[in-house]
């Protein structure tokens, strides 16, 4: 109770802890809170040295180790006590406790504190570590998890707890002053059983009849699992952008030759039992892991993981997948851009297939109508994540381009429009404008789309930004390069051209019939966000229209690649910009607004900024709807 009434303040310091003085000068602290931390520490040290840990009673252990993990800055000060406590996890009364219902608890402790540890403090300690642990490594199926799905929330049993100790082990294999030859020996200790289990189950059965086996089904998502959960424990990959596809430099050549092997055996597996969920669950959960620690290497795997997950996926999971697609083309721009393009419209008609189908049949109930918004919402924002992080060009590839008006119908006459869902309604409206901006705006790939908006575009036809901005921001280009796409070339041109169609007919009308429906509320926060990407789009849409951007073909985006855009924000001659033209004559005539009004509209989102626009957009639907 002690400890606990000191961790609630602002967190403990064990070392000495210095405030700075007016003169420059720092000093000991010698107020209450040190003099408590430091009683505190003495008492962390007698219980240490007490030795009560050996005691077998049921409540001391956990208790013990309770204390050392929720205090764990002690050991930054106290380097010395690591040694022993790690040796009273390992011991008889830690990870082996005499009693099966504390065990699980422990393991969970020794995770955590092997987390807590300094990486490069781990690399003494890591045969010790794993020869103590591998015997409870064992891996066995719990009756009550075949008959209770995990997914009810009944978990795997004792299974759920060894998985801390494979991430633990995988921990302290991790450190970069482990003598490979070590690593590479352990590494084959704690994979070889489990490569072995799953292959020989492999071997034993054909696909058919282990799919009707939940046992062994179990017993091989419980080996992918543990292979994932040792990968886990191994640092993420830094990604730098402007550098090549190439290895990992965190891993030794030998350790990433280990990950592919699991993550071919993973792959191999899912191929073969791609119609169980379970498979489906360790596989997604292994690779995403061999993804976020291998980068680059691992990706040739995604494209053959999303074609198995797809064929066969619920709902649920193709939420998941979707995450884990948004993330793989954040993190591993630009040349994620080949697997990105062939992964487009398989997934997109999976999604499609989904809401087809339940817009037909209507949903079965609650739950899986708050499913499908959550499945409408995961898919806008992995479209998002796309354009923002610039690999528009995946859309432009020859085997999407001619879909791109069929990918976008949906998004601009369904969920724009979906008046159920503000939030859905906000992302799709975005991801029309940032498809605009790429396609209409900016097709030579200058400007990063992730902050391209009618402002920024009116700041940068300064010549200051114009010298900054054309040598940094080109991460489109390449993009597109590595995809082998030429921005002037005909197919892509008629495929802008198509879509310039589609936004002019179908897009533009959606814009003012969306916020006039009558569940729209204009005073609504929601909705007030919804409105600013209306006017965020109409805006880039009128800028699409100016005669200098409708025109420039490569030569002259390459001779001015900063677009110079005529301030307050888009300005230039209204009278040869095709959306003015449009929006003047023929669709806002057409919608029942004065000719004047019209004119005065156009005026007004030409000549004022966003916000302003914004303000004067609310004030111009409600006139409109008197």
């Amino acid at each position: 109770a002690y400890g606990e009434r000191l961790s609630s303040s602002k967190g403990l310091r064990f070392g000495v802890t210095r405030f700075a003085q007016p003169n420059g000068t720092s000093s000991s602290s010698t107020g209450p809170g040190a003099s408590a931390i430091a009683s505190l520490k003495d008492l962390l040290t007698m219980m240490i040295q007490s030795g009560i840990v050996r005691s077998s009673h049921p409540a001391i252990a956990p208790m013990y180790f309770e204390n050392l993990v929720r205090f764990g800055g002690y050991f930054e000060a106290e380097r010395e006590a690591v040694a022993p406590v790690l040796m009273s996890f390992l011991g008889a009364t830690g990870i082996h406790h005499p009693y099966n219902s504390v065990r699980p608890r422990i393991w969970y402790f020794l995770h955590r504190f092997v987390k807590q540890l300094p990486n490069s403090a781990l690399a003494v300690y890591s045969s010790d570590f794993v020869s103590a642990v591998v015997g409870l490594l064992k891996i066995s199926v719990d009756p009550a998890a075949i008959a209770t799905p995990a997914d009810a929330g009944s978990g795997y049993g004792l299974f759920d707890s060894q998985l801390f100790l494979f991430e633990a082990c995988g921990m302290m294999l991790a450190p970069a002053n482990l003598d490979d030859s070590t690593r590479m020996a352990l590494l084959q200790h704690l994979f070889d059983p489990l490569f072995s289990g799953a292959q020989n189950l492999m071997n034993s059965k054909s696909a058919d009849q282990l799919l009707q086996d939940p046992r062994a089904l179990l017993q091989i998502h419980h080996y992918l699992t543990a292979i994932g959960s040792i990968v886990k424990g191994f640092p993420d990959v830094r990604v730098e952008k402007t550098a090549s596809a190439s290895a990992p430099d965190h891993l030794t050549a030998s350790t990433v030759q280990v990950f592919l092997k699991a993550a071919d055996m993973c792959v191999a597996i899912l191929e073969a039992l791609r119609n169980s969920q379970v498979v489906r669950e360790a596989a997604r959960f292994t690779l995403s892991r061999m993804l976020s620690v291998l980068g680059a290497e691992a990706l040739p795997y995604l494209p053959r993981l999303i074609d198995s997950l797809v064929s066969s996926c619920a709902v649920e999971e193709l939420l998941d997948l979707l995450g884990l697609l948004g993330l793989a083309v954040f993190k591993f721009k630009p040349y994620v851009a080949p697997t990105a393009s062939e992964l487009l419209l398989p997934v997109i008609s999976k999604v499609y297939g989904f809401l087809d189908q339940v817009a037909q049949n209507g949903a079965a109930g609650t739950d899986e109508a708050v499913l499908l918004q959550d499945l409408r919402k995961a898919y806008l924002t992995w479209i998002a994540a796309i354009f923002n992080s610039d690999l528009d060009s995946v859309f432009l590839a020859p085997q999407n381009a001619q879909h791109i008006v069929t990918i976008f119908q949906p998004i601009a006459t369904q969920l724009a429009a979906d008046q159920s869902s503000p939030q859905s309604q906000r992302l799709a409206f975005g991801v029309i404008s940032k498809a605009v901006q790429a396609w209409l705006v900016d097709p030579m790939g200058w400007h990063t789309l992730a902050t391209l908006t009618p402002s920024a575009l009116a700041a940068l036809s300064s010549s200051s930004a114009a010298s900054g901005d054309a040598s940094r921001l080109r991460l489109r280009q390449g993009a597109a390069q590595a995809l082998g796409i030429n921005p002037s070339s005909d197919s892509v041109r008629e495929a802008r051209d198509q879509f310039k169609q589609f936004v002019m007919s179908t897009v533009l009308p959606v814009c003012f019939e969306a916020p006039t429906q009558p569940g729209f509320d204009l005073a609504d926060a929601q909705a007030s966000l919804v409105l600013a990407e209306i006017a965020s789009l109409l805006q880039m849409t009128l800028l699409s229209g100016s005669a200098d951007v409708a025109s420039s073909d490569g030569n002259a985006a390459a001779a001015m690649p900063v677009l110079q855009v005529l301030s307050p924000p888009i300005g230039g001659d209204l009278n040869h910009n095709q959306c003015a033209s449009y929006l003047s004559t023929a669709l806002l005539p057409g919608l029942g607004c004065p000719a004047s009004m019209a004119a005065e509209f156009v005026q007004a989102l030409a000549s004022l900024d966003q916000k302003q626009f914004k303000k004067y957009f609310v004030s111009f639907l409600t006139s409109n709807s008197r």
